[in-house]
């Protein structure tokens, strides 16, 4: 009968089932060594069609005498060549019970054959050849994204370039269907601001009338810019300005400043 795949590993409850993906080992004593015992690993294999990989091993306490295996096409033999005791002390160590007294089975090389070995270096490799890959191609994505977006924008340069007269002539002939009236559209741009005229100057329309310019008033209105009041039998010096003479000198003196300073030198130059 063959044995169910679906079968779990319970080695409290009899049950030692268990299915290998690779190849499985049993041990055989080394016959050259007489002093001391050593054990020779060798691989099962399917007597009818030789697989040694995808096997299936069985044994129920107190209903099977012997190990019994199977493979993946459905042959099924007995395998006396695997010891009960060895195969269920096997089975107890994959179940995670640790027993001292069979370490040694699992150190000669019974039951499964390990995974091979990685390579770190060629696994380290490979994965800088990964990221060197993706990294290239996110460069050629970018350069890509670049190239479509300017060639986006020339060719809706060139189309509008292109389409330009057809535009100005469906204007035209819905002008003239229209009776010679613009289309209103919508612009973009900001209509211009109407320009105000321009008032001109009080001295334009006094110049365009032939009015005269008034003449400018006194600045003091108490002395009448004389310097001094006066009255019958009184002649005091006005305080509210600064009288004539006193403006005269005031105004020498900011010519004297100005001549030091070399401000008046065209003026002065122009008078001689």
């Amino acid at each position: 009968m063959p044995i169910s795949p679906w079968r779990a590993l319970s080695p409290a409850d009899g049950d030692h089932y268990l299915s290998f993906e690779r190849r499985f080992r049993y041990l055989v004593e080394d016959p050259e060594h007489t002093w001391r015992r050593a054990w020779i690993p060798t691989v099962i294999a399917c007597p009818m069609c030789e697989a040694d990989t995808g096997l299936r091993l069985a044994y129920k306490t107190g209903v099977d005498a012997v190990v019994e295996a199977a493979c993946r096409v459905g042959h099924t033999w007995v395998e006396t060549r695997v010891e009960v005791s060895q195969w269920m002390a096997y089975c107890r160590f994959r179940a995670g019970q640790q027993e001292f007294d069979w370490l040694w089975l699992i150190q000669a090389g019974f039951g499964e054959e390990p995974p091979p070995p990685i390579d770190y270096a060629k696994e380290i490799r490979q994965g800088a050849v990964e990221v060197a890959k993706c990294a290239r191609r996110k460069a050629k994505a970018k350069v890509r994204r670049e190239v479509r977006k300017v060639k986006k924008k020339v060719g809706k340069r060139v189309r509008n370039e292109a389409m330009r007269p057809v535009a100005a002539l469906l204007r035209t002939a819905w002008t003239m269907q229209a009776g010679g009236v613009e289309p209103v559209g919508k612009s973009r741009r900001r209509p211009a601001e109407p320009k105000l005229p321009k008032t001109p100057p009080v001295s334009a329309y006094r110049k365009a009338y032939g009015m005269e310019a008034p003449q400018k008033g006194r600045t003091c209105l108490v002395c009448e810019d004389t310097g001094q009041i006066t009255a019958p039998g009184i002649s005091v010096p006005c305080v509210e300005c600064a009288g004539p003479a006193t403006a005269a000198l005031a105004a020498a003196e900011r010519r004297a400043e100005r001549a030091r300073q070399g401000k008046d030198e065209r003026r002065t130059t122009g008078g001689k």
